[in-house]
C-alpha cells in the first residue's frame, strides 16, 4: 500500500471522466492516442488504461520513494522469463526508447512507469467460482511454482526474501510496545524452525489473490508480480486464499474449495500435508507485515480538506491495522 498522501496528490491530476494528467505525461515515452489515459485503480502501484491505434494498454507507476528502479526492472526480467515458458502473463511493452522502464521527473517527484499489454476477460469474486474454477485456479499457481523452480542459475531475479521484507519492516517503523515486540519475536523464533529446500522454497507470487487472475476463452492469465518474493511456496497458496479463509482468521482445510485448489495445484507441483499446516503460520506473517505495511501508509487524518473518499478510505484502513493489532494478542 503506497502513502495516503502521494494517492491524494496523484488523483488530484485525474478528473472528472477518470482522465489522468500525470499519467499522460508518463505514457509520452510509449506510442499512443491522444487524450486518452484513464485511471483505473491505485493501491501499492498506480494503474491506468490507454489506447494505441485501436490496441489496449496498461500502463505503471509509482513514485521512486515508493518503488526502486531496481525492484520494477527485476519484475520486468521475471515476466520475459516466464512469457518465454509459454506462462500466461500480461506482456511487458518497450517504450520508444526502447526500454521497459522509463523514469520521469514531474511536479511530484520521479517516478517510474512501465506498460503491458491489457489482457481482457473476467475477474471473479470468491464466491462465484464453480468447482472446476477453483481446480483451474490451483493448477494454475502449481504452474507457476514449477516454472519458478526451474529458472537456470545463471538467471537472475533479483527479488528479495520474506525474510529481509518482514525486517525491512520492522526497522521501518519500530515496535511501539511490548506487544508489538513479542509479536516480532514470535516469528523470528518461527522463522527459524523453517526449512529450505528447492521443493519448498523458491520465488512466489506473493498476491496471487483473485484480483491478480483474469478468465477468458484463452484460459486464465496471472497479473502483477509487483511483490513476488522468495519464500516457502506454502506461502503462496495461503495468501491466494485470504478471501477464502476470511483473511486467514477462519483457516478450514477440511473446506471442498480449499480441497479443490490443492487438487489442481497437485496436478503441476507437489505440496505435502505437512506444509500445507503451516499455513495458519503465514498468515500471522503476512499480518504483521500488512499491520507495517498500513502504518506506513495512513500518513493522513480524516480532514474536511480530503476528498470524501480518502476520508473513507483513511477509516477503513484504520480499521483494518487495528484489527491485525488486536490478534498479535492471540
Amino acid at each position: 500500500m503506497m502513502k495516503l498522501s502521494l494517492m491524494r496528490d496523484v488523483f488530484k491530476t485525474v478528473n472528472s471522466d477518470w482522465d489522468c494528467e500525470l499519467a499522460a505525461k508518463l505514457v509520452e515515452n510509449w506510442k499512443h492516442d491522444e487524450n486518452w489515459v484513464k485511471m483505473w485503480r491505485a493501491s501499492a502501484n498506480f494503474i491506468c488504461y490507454f489506447r494505441n491505434n485501436g490496441c489496449n494498454y496498461v500502463t505503471r507507476f509509482n513514485c521512486d520513494l515508493e518503488r526502486s528502479l531496481e525492484n520494477v526492472e527485476s519484475e520486468i526480467d521475471l515476466l520475459l522469463y516466464l512469457k518465454s515458458k509459454n506462462i500466461q502473463i500480461a506482456k511487458p511493452i518497450p517504450s520508444n526508447n526502447s526500454r521497459f522502464v522509463e523514469k520521469t521527473q514531474t511536479q511530484l517527484g520521479t517516478f517510474y512507469s512501465s506498460v503491458f499489454e491489457r489482457i481482457f476477460g473476467d475477474q471473479h469474486d470468491i464466491d462465484d467460482l464453480k468447482s472446476e474454477n477453483f481446480i483451474i485456479w490451483g493448477k494454475s499457481l502449481g504452474q507457476l511454482h514449477k516454472v519458478f523452480k526451474e529458472i537456470p542459475n545463471e538467471i537472475e531475479i533479483n527479488r528479495i526474501s520474506h525474510e529481509v521484507l518482514f525486517e525491512e519492516k520492522v526497522k521501518e517503523n519500530p515496535p511501539i510496545d511490548s506487544i508489538e515486540l513479542k509479536e516480532i519475536e514470535t516469528i523470528r523464533k518461527w522463522f527459524k524452525t523453517l526449512k529450505k529446500n528447492k521443493n519448498n522454497y523458491g520465488l512466489i507470487h506473493y498476491d496471487f489473490e483473485l484480483d491478480n487472475v483474469i478468465w477468458n476463452d484463452g484460459g486464465l492469465y496471472t497479473i502483477d508480480f509487483d511483490d513476488s518474493i522468495y519464500s516457502w511456496y506454502v506461502a503462496d497458496i495461503a495468501y491466494a486464499l485470504r478471501d477464502l479463509f476470511n483473511d486467514g482468521k477462519e483457516l478450514k482445510i477440511d473446506d471442498e474449495r480449499f480441497l479443490l485448489f490443492i487438487e489442481g495445484y497437485r496436478k503441476e507441483n507437489d505440496i505435502s500435508k505437512e506444509e500445507l499446516k503451516q499455513m495458519s503460520d503465514f498468515y500471522r506473517l503476512h499480518h504483521f507485515i500488512s499491520y507495517k505495511k498500513l502504518q506506513r501508509a495512513i500518513d493522513l487524518c480524516i480532514s474536511d480538506s480530503n476528498p470524501g473518499w480518502m476520508n473513507d478510505l483513511i477509516e477503513k484502513l484504520k480499521k483494518i491495522k487495528n484489527s491485525y493489532y488486536k490478534g498479535f494478542t492471540n
